[in-house]
């Protein structure tokens, strides 16, 4: 029984990404079913994707804003200010922007079959 515990959590592991990926894509077809009742389609499927890259660029810059102010206050100062020197003020919201264009192409992948079926 104890030899199926690792199993499972893997198993788990690997059912999370569909699960994200059907979340994004229902979260981008409200989104586009809004937009679509006032715009044509591809004006639509636009706003759509610019609605939900700004959301989760959002997100995730208040993700690596956290993480990041949680680090400042194990590690030692100079490792902070070593930080400073090198990495820029404007790394952060950068970085998550790219992250979640990545991620929304990638959800955007999984999920186009719904986004456009739903369009006439």
């Amino acid at each position: 029984m104890i030899a199926l515990l690792p199993i499972l959590s893997t198993v788990g592991n690997v059912l999370r990404l569909p699960a994200l990926a059907a979340f994004l894509g229902g979260l981008a077809t409200k989104v586009f079913e809004l937009f679509f009742i006032r715009f044509s389609k591809q004006m639509a499927i636009n706003l759509t994707v610019v609605t939900m890259i700004i959301g989760m660029a959002t997100a995730a810059s208040f993700t690596i804003y956290a993480m990041l102010t949680a680090i400042h206050f194990l590690v030692p100062p100079f490792l902070s200010q070593a930080w400073g020197f090198f990495v820029p003020d404007i790394a952060v919201p950068c970085v998550s922007t790219i992250m979640s264009a990545r991620v929304m192409r990638w959800a955007w992948i999984w999920q186009m079959y719904t986004i456009t079926r739903i369009a006439p």
